[in-house]
């Protein structure tokens, strides 16, 4: 064989490998794109089944407010009703040092009927929907204050703008997890809340002065049930943070873009 064949050769050899090397990096690409695919496409369900789950279990904890609700406007409302109606017709048959305390009792009784009435709205989705997100706040607030559960404010900055009826319940709901706690957990005597109307965004801050706590995994699920509220902030692409410290209390931070609390 001689140079010229050798050479040939060598090219032909070369050229093969050089094929069979590009053959090869284009089907690893191909498999590596795939398999990316394929990977997205798993996640992306998982996603979509967890975001289902979620909302199967949101639907459930709503419905069974709803019910809750419904009994105690109706049933506890009715008996107490009775009760003060009772005590009305009772209060002018009694000699008038006794028609004192009488009333007193009734009013009582009234100021528990108004103070049930006020808490199966706040826990009925559609009286949240009829009333709106910023009344229904407004609400839970004056509520807090007449009761002397601690000194609450509410602070509206920007121009108002509505949400979609799911959104304004899943924010509410929230919110309300965290008033719930403050009020059980914090020991705080003043709770300041912001809604914060951008142009592009909402967003919403709440600070309390309470005990606050360390932030870790074991206190965060048994003292606010952020997993709870994480999930419905997830439900709306929601940005939500909580930050506490010991003895310097806790906030609570949640955004989302405006374009997003009308999305269906």
């Amino acid at each position: 064989m001689d140079q010229k064949e050798i050479q040939a050769l060598v090219l032909v050899v070369t050229v093969v490998i050089l094929v069979l090397a590009i053959a090869l990096v284009l089907f690893f690409s191909y498999f590596q794109q795939k398999k990316t695919a394929y990977l997205l496409k798993q996640r992306e369900t998982q996603l979509r089944f967890e975001e289902e789950i979620n909302k199967s279990k949101l639907e459930i904890q709503e419905q069974a407010l709803q019910n809750i609700s419904w009994e105690i406007h109706d049933n506890v409302g009715q008996l107490l009703s009775v009760a003060k109606m009772q005590l009305n017709m009772v209060q002018f048959s009694l000699p008038e040092a006794a028609q004192d305390k009488i009333k007193e009792t009734s009013d009582i009784v009234g100021k528990s009927l108004q103070e049930l009435r006020d808490l199966a709205k706040s826990l009925n989705a559609q009286s949240i929907k009829n009333r709106g997100l910023i009344p229904s706040i407004e609400l839970e607030i004056k509520r807090f204050n007449r009761l002397n559960f601690l000194k609450c404010e509410l602070q509206v900055v920007g121009e108002t703008y509505q949400l979609s009826n799911d959104k304004e319940i899943i924010i509410f709901r929230i919110l309300q997890e965290f008033f719930s706690n403050t009020i059980k957990h914090a020991k705080a005597k003043e709770l300041h809340v912001e809604f914060n109307f951008k142009p592009e965004e909402l967003e919403i801050n709440i600070a309390d002065d309470g005990l606050g706590f360390e932030i870790n995994k074991n206190n965060v699920k048994k003292g606010i049930g952020l997993t709870n509220m994480q999930s419905r902030a997830n439900l709306i692409d929601a940005e939500l943070t909580i930050t506490s410290e010991k003895n310097k209390g806790t906030n609570l931070f949640l955004s989302c873009k405006k374009e997003k609390l009308w999305k269906k």
